[in-house]
């Protein structure tokens, strides 16, 4: 791995590891603010003219995607649109299943789907789990779609990755959850009600069936998308139907409550895909732990697989204080992908006391900035550079700009190129 991107995209993520012989792998792109900045761009515009060209000449490229939130996955439908051939490869997650199997999300997501308004970004979260693998396989060929769970593995240039979260079975989702689609599942099987019904519940069973088939194939099989996605077109004709059942509202007001959409949005988080670097010896530059979204409580399941120290890490959940984990993982660096959003959260103060180098997208949400006014970094030592550890202000890529930092990453938008010093100033290169 010779460098990576952070892209300051607000409170979103996309990540960019360059490989050794030109590829590139890209993981997660999306945003939940439309504009970047007061006085940026529009994330799709964004997109369109920085991101795509940014690696249109390199090697080869792949997409990996930790799970279905906007924030993450939306960029990932814009390249596509205007490059369907963009990407090699786009491993997707396969949503776990429960005690013997059961896909709680995607019953769920299937409920949501039927009796929420698609007018919500909530209903929006749902079908993208839903149909994440059978748009994929339109739009890059079902060739391209990779889908992986813990024990997959996959290449950037020579170097192997391994998902070490979450496993296929034996998920453990909120409570919430299982009881509301036990709940819905004893409405729909009411005696009395219209034959629709019945058909839905028959269609959920085929279609997280053809779901499962569909993932058991690496890469996809294309007749195999195009049968889950027939199933779920026949589900969507069947919503004017189902709108009409005396159970609709009922249906709706549980799955509108608070508590159960937070509970859904958290297990998509805790069903994020979490991977690292395989070693071919001991430890070394290339050890990276990328954790997208995932929870403590994902990450302390999958700590077992994990080694005991990081070149990089990414810290989960945009580094907010709820997902800080309390782990015994040394990292030399540590990658935060932040900005100012109304549902976000403030970046953990924990992370300004780790003996690590923090790379962060924007500070808006820096507890740590707001209150002493300087970067976090100022008085951190990098042990990156080869001569000895050096202080962050003393590094070539903070003194030259364009210059590559001896860390190897770049946190990078229209406005600027920094590599670790959040409050310096300077202009984005375009090469480096």
């Amino acid at each position: 791995m010779r460098w990576i991107d952070l892209h300051d995209v607000g409170w979103g993520e996309c990540i960019v590891l360059g490989g050794d012989r030109g590829g590139i792998l890209m993981v997660d792109c999306g945003s939940s603010n439309l504009k970047l900045g007061e006085n940026g761009p529009g994330f799709y515009e964004y997109v369109a003219d920085s991101i795509i060209p940014r690696y249109r000449e390199a090697e080869s490229r792949s997409f990996f995607l930790t799970h279905c939130h906007r924030d993450h996955l939306c960029g990932l439908w814009r390249i596509l649109e205007a490059a369907p051939g963009y990407f090699g490869a786009l491993y997707l997650p396969v949503p776990p299943g429960g005690e013997e199997g059961r896909p709680i999300l995607l019953e769920f997501a299937l409920y949501a789907a039927v009796f929420l308004s698609r007018l919500t970004g909530y209903a929006r979260v749902n079908v993208s789990v839903l149909t994440l693998f059978t748009r994929a396989a339109r739009r890059a060929g079902a060739g391209a779609v990779f889908p992986v769970r813990e024990g997959d593995g996959f290449f950037l240039d020579g170097a192997e990755y391994e998902v070490i979260w979450p496993p296929e079975t034996g998920f453990v989702f909120p409570p919430e959850l299982t009881e509301t689609v036990d709940a819905l599942d004893a409405m729909l099987s009411a005696p009395f009600l219209p034959p629709c019904a019945r058909e839905f519940l028959a269609l959920r069973e085929r279609f997280c069936a053809s779901y499962h088939h569909m993932c058991s194939a690496s890469p996809v099989r294309g007749e195999d998308a195009e049968e889950t996605r027939a199933l779920y077109n026949r589900i969507e004709a069947l919503i004017p139907e189902l709108l009409l059942l005396p159970c609709a509202g009922d249906a709706a007001a549980l799955l509108a409550a608070g508590e159960t959409q937070d509970a859904y949005s958290g297990a998509l988080n805790a069903a994020c895909a979490v991977f690292q670097n395989v070693r071919r010896g001991g430890p070394g530059p290339d050890d990276i732990l990328m954790t997208g979204d995932a929870p403590p409580e994902s990450i302390l399941a999958a700590s077992a697989r994990m080694y005991d120290g990081y070149s990089v890490l990414k810290a989960p959940h945009h580094g907010t204080a709820g997902y800080f984990f309390p782990l015994e993982i040394a990292a030399d660096h540590i990658l935060i992908s932040n900005g100012p959003y109304r549902g976000g959260g403030e970046i953990a103060s924990g992370y300004a006391e780790l003996p690590a180098v923090r790379h962060c997208s924007g500070n808006a949400a820096c507890s740590y900035y707001k209150e002493y006014g300087s970067c976090c970094n100022r008085l951190a030592l990098c042990g990156a550079p080869p001569g000895g550890a050096i202080l962050p202000v003393r590094c070539p890529a903070a003194a030259r700009p364009g210059a590559r930092p001896p860390c190897r990453v770049r946190v990078v938008s229209r406005e600027k190129n920094l590599s670790c010093l959040c409050d310096a100033g300077r202009r984005a290169q375009k090469n480096f």
